[in-house]
């Protein structure tokens, strides 16, 4: 008999650490996440990418593309884009794989530090294919007013600003008339919230289609990483200025600096930050084996990238003594320890 799914967040009481039999991801934390039997839901619906008709959905995406284009606009969607893998890649298969000429990019900058990285990846996707681009950045004095409190409250510094990165390109497309928007990945599939690998974003309504491109050609961090790289696309590893700690890679979330933060601070509440996402994802697509990903989740997902917590600070105008006071009020001492030198670990790692 095939056992229930059940969210992590229903489970009552004190919360336990498991991993996952297959990846080794930490189990019961990740908000909504779901498992069967131990294994998380992002390593089964891995398995069920092999029963999705690909081709199928290639082709109907190209189909509905020239079926859907506004003849009063002069761009066929809109693309939110941050200049990292993902989006070069969605960009790259649209112009060469389905027939767009010409695509409107979406840029939502944040006020942190740009890396060079990010800098030169967004100017290079736009030279490449000789495209138009929007760059928003949303009022500062509000941005580090809701950073604040999100901070201060709940721990969770971008709700705001993440808010703005996808509303932005659907607002846009809306202002335009262009009825389709394209986003990454769908990620409640790919991180295990959802067993439905969905084409269309709930937000899709009559007029505008938001269509993640991850349902349409199987997402992997290699796949894009290659897409990407084939059109020029550079990691922190081809600069000198962040020599970035607390990751498992060089090439994913390198725009900018500060950014990192809402992604470590989830280790504080959960038990897991970016090291462990990107490292089970990496067992999954056979780059990492289980031992390995647990390693390199053991040796940095505790850890806090100084220069992007420098810059977090500077953005939002608090002290690093602040910072540290409002990670320890907030720290899940169900499943973290501080060790000898002041750090929040997992307990069974330590």
């Amino acid at each position: 008999m095939r056992q229930a799914v059940k969210p992590a967040m229903e489970r009552k009481g004190k919360m336990e650490i498991r991993t996952c039999k297959k990846c080794g991801f930490i189990l019961g934390t990740r908000p909504n996440s779901k498992d069967v039997g131990g294994v998380c839901l992002a390593c089964l619906n891995k398995d069920r990418k092999h029963g999705i008709n690909w081709e199928e959905r290639q082709k109907w995406l190209t189909q509905f593309i020239q079926d859907n284009k506004n003849a009063d606009s002069k761009w066929e969607c809109v693309v939110g884009v941050s200049g990292g893998k993902d989006s070069c890649t969605i960009v790259k298969r649209l112009i060469e794989h389905h027939g767009v000429k010409n695509p409107l990019l979406v840029h939502v900058c944040d006020e942190f530090t740009p890396s060079e990285a990010g800098i030169a990846n967004l100017d290079n996707l736009v030279k490449t294919y000789d495209l138009d681009l929007l760059n928003f950045r949303c009022a500062p004095q509000t941005f580090v007013k809701e950073t604040r409190k999100s901070f201060f409250e709940k721990l969770h510094p971008l709700e705001w600003v993440e808010k703005q990165i996808y509303a932005k390109p659907l607002e846009t497309a809306k202002a335009f008339g262009i009825p389709i928007v394209f986003m990454g990945e769908n990620p409640a599939f790919e991180y295990g919230e959802s067993e439905t690998c969905e084409i269309f974003h709930p937000a899709s309504d009559g007029s505008t289609k938001i269509i993640y491109f991850g349902s349409i050609w199987p997402y992997s961090n290699a796949d894009s990483l290659a897409q990407a790289q084939s059109m020029g696309f550079r990691t922190l590893s081809d600069f000198d200025d962040w020599q970035r700690q607390g990751s498992a890679d060089d090439f994913t979330q390198i725009d900018s600096k500060g950014y990192m933060i809402q992604l470590w601070t989830k280790f504080i509440k959960f038990g897991f930050q970016r090291v462990s996402d990107v490292a089970c994802r990496f067992v999954r697509e056979g780059v990492l084996t289980k031992e390995q990903a647990g390693q390199m989740i053991k040796d940095s997902d505790w850890i806090c990238d100084p220069l992007a917590k420098k810059d977090f600070c500077r953005a939002i105008k608090i002290t690093e003594k602040e910072f540290d006071e409002t990670i320890d009020k907030f720290a899940n001492t169900d499943i973290l320890v501080k060790d000898a030198n002041g750090h929040w670990r997992r307990k069974d790692l330590i």
